[in-house]
């Protein structure tokens, strides 16, 4: 039976992304392989700061399987581009799970972690649309690393869709806090790299399992 928390706490979200939604249009950055990249700046926790979203194709999989490749800690690392961590924290509700991920992350930008809390509704999972939200939290199970940079203010999706020959269309929407002063032009290629191999990685994993 799922509980008050969960329903809430899906509602909160749909509602943060219903006003990000109003923010303007994106921007295309990149489309290779059936994969496009899009960005957009938004207005977030008192900064503008950047809102990624990737679109993309998978042959013959489905939200389970999604949702089993985001709980698996083991290929974590596979997808997740200089992931150096990742860890699941199960709870006692299957649709609602914790993650911690640990990125080295290139010169000049320090190591980054996150530690992100997962849910869903479960009778989504056989619906034509299935929406994975996730956001920062703070939790004793993942404690701040010390000479790492905590990245805070996350909040995102994994939105999966049913296509009409079978395949899925997925699109994965991530916003956070305003990281530290570094350089655009230093910046996005990194971002823009590293979110174009995470994409391609978890594909091809999905893509194995189905």
């Amino acid at each position: 039976m799922k509980t008050v928390f969960q329903y809430n706490t899906l509602l909160v979200l749909a509602l943060l992304f219903t006003h990000f939604c109003s923010a303007g249009d994106f921007e295309l950055i990149k489309a290779e392989r059936n994969i496009a990249l899009y960005e957009r700046w938004v207005k977030h926790n008192g900064h503008t700061v950047r809102e990624l979203k990737a679109d993309f194709t998978v042959k013959a999989a489905s939200a389970q399987d999604v949702v089993a490749l985001l709980k698996n800690p083991a290929k974590g690392p596979r997808w997740n581009t200089n992931a150096r961590n990742y860890k699941i924290a199960y709870t006692s509700n299957d649709a609602v799970w914790l993650t911690y991920v640990r990125y080295k992350i290139p010169w000049p930008m320090d190591d980054q972690d996150c530690s992100l809390k997962y849910s869903f509704n479960t009778s989504d999972l056989n619906s034509q649309v299935c929406n994975i939200y996730f956001e920062g939290i703070y939790t004793e199970k993942f404690p701040v690393v010390k000479n790492v940079t905590r990245i805070t203010g996350t909040r995102g999706k994994w939105v999966v869709e049913k296509a009409k020959n079978g395949s899925l269309k997925i699109t994965y929407q991530i916003v956070t806090d305003k990281s530290a002063s570094v350089p655009r032009w230093v910046s996005d290629p990194i971002i823009h790299d590293n979110l174009f191999k995470t994409i391609t990685e978890f594909r091809k994993l999905l893509e194995q399992v189905s």
